[in-house]
């Protein structure tokens, strides 16, 4: 058992942090020599989950902690290594999970062989793993527990392309034990970034293949070891000054035990900024589509795998769509009234892509089951989120998020009907 360490601090606050391990900030690293680099993040954040399960007055208010301790040596201009410590905690919340809590633990720790500003270098031990916008595979920074890799990285580069090569497995987190990966929950894979072949734009091939046990093929179905392959295309970039896109398809083939997979993802997203009007507004829209079962006892699993991607805020604030039998349209509208001040309005539209699968929240785990011969209605219901971030702060950022989730005809027939409020206040600190 790791020794517990008790908490100093406790703000009703609620945060995220995304710090470049690489990058020398912070006043404590000016007095440092230039081959030696420490890190300190600290999050807080205040949240609460209302309507739990679609059940009226089922709410859970409660607050997170996270504390990160890191150092950094670079012996010579070809080799570094970082190490990473992490202590998770909940405070107000029952029962608590894995992804909630877990006690001091080693959250990275990594060599880097080469050169990121040269033709190639190699990254090995615990790391995070992110590509693209992090749709397929990302780091999901927002958990309170987020997710890093036992891998080996190669990555080669030239200019504005590289492409990455990895072997690995996900760490299960473990809330009072040393985390480690689950053996035979493997993912390998190459991803391309090319920005020479279009101007102003980032072409994204890629190939994953991932193989893990006990996986839950079709909905009601037996598990089985999971061997899916997973290719995509990824485009993103902008059209002339004011407009962004984002566009992406994949496929996957494999087998689930017995059963064979067959599944697709679509995405499309096209934003606008008007540079020339105050607060500089940026009109989105997206659209976004992933594959669910079509035949129940088919032998043939048509839900899509989503992988390990970074959900929340992607798919919503409230978190209760993720990318599997799903299909969702977004608009919104964001407004900078200051440099440190960014604010946005989101409204969403969600139903599912099959009436014969359930509905997947966002870490993939059912949460409405597939009704048997079929749903009625495939409309999930519409979700309206603001976010506010405010990084006037040198060392830290401040922010707030509130979402609600009006159930439409599926979540009223077949779930207990209640809407899904979320709300949260953080604050993080970085040196």
């Amino acid at each position: 058992m790791r020794a517990k360490i008790a908490p100093r601090f406790v703000f009703l606050v609620c945060g995220i942090s995304a710090l470049a391990q690489d990058q020398r900030v912070g006043p404590i690293n000016q007095e440092l020599p230039s081959w030696l680099t420490l890190t300190f993040q600290s999050r807080y954040r205040s949240e609460g989950q209302h309507d739990v399960n679609f059940q009226d007055g089922n709410n859970r208010d409660f607050l997170y902690q996270r504390y990160r301790f890191g150092v950094g040596v670079k012996p010579l201009s070809w080799l570094s290594l970082y190490a990473e410590g992490q202590d998770s905690r909940a405070f107000g919340l029952a029962p608590q999970s894995a992804s909630d809590r877990d006690t001091f633990d080693l959250r990275q720790a990594y060599v880097v062989v080469g050169k990121p500003d040269h033709w190639w270098d190699l990254k090995v031990g615990r790391q995070r793993l992110l590509f693209g916008s992090e749709r397929v595979i990302g780091a999901a920074e927002w958990g309170n527990v987020p997710r890093v890799h036992d891998a080996v990285r190669l990555a080669i580069h030239h200019g504005p392309n590289r492409v990455d090569m990895f072997a690995s497995s996900v760490v299960v987190s473990d809330q009072d034990n040393w985390d480690h990966h689950q053996e035979g929950n493997n993912l390998y894979g190459a991803y391309g970034s090319i920005g020479s072949w279009i101007k102003n734009a980032r072409v994204e091939p890629y190939y994953i293949f991932r193989t893990s046990p006990n996986y839950v093929g079709e909905p009601g179905g037996q598990r089985g070891t999971i061997h899916g392959s997973t290719y995509g295309l990824r485009f993103a970039g902008s059209i002339a000054k004011p407009w962004t896109y984002e566009t992406e398809a994949i496929g996957q083939t494999g087998t689930i035990g017995a059963a064979q997979l067959r599944a697709s993802a679509y995405l499309a997203q096209l934003n606008y900024k008007f540079t020339e009007v105050k607060w500089t507004p940026t009109l989105a829209t997206e659209y976004n589509y992933a594959s669910g079962d079509n035949k129940r006892g088919d032998n043939v699993v048509n839900t899509f795998d989503q992988l390990y991607p970074t959900n929340h805020l992607i798919y919503g604030v409230v978190d209760q769509q993720g990318r599997r039998n799903a299909e969702n349209l977004r608009g919104g509208l964001k407004v900078q009234p200051r440099k440190w001040l960014a604010v946005r309005a989101e409204q969403r539209w969600l139903w599912l892509a099959s009436k014969n699968d359930g509905l997947y929240l966002f870490n993939g785990a059912v949460s409405v089951p597939a009704v048997v011969g079929g749903a009625k209605y495939r409309d999930v219901g519409h979700e309206f989120d603001m976010i506010a971030d405010v990084t006037r702060f040198k060392y830290s950022a401040i922010g707030a998020q509130w979402g609600y989730l009006t159930p439409g005809k599926f979540l009223k027939t077949y779930s207990a009907g209640s809407g899904r409020m979320f709300y949260c206040f953080y604050v993080d600190f970085k040196l």
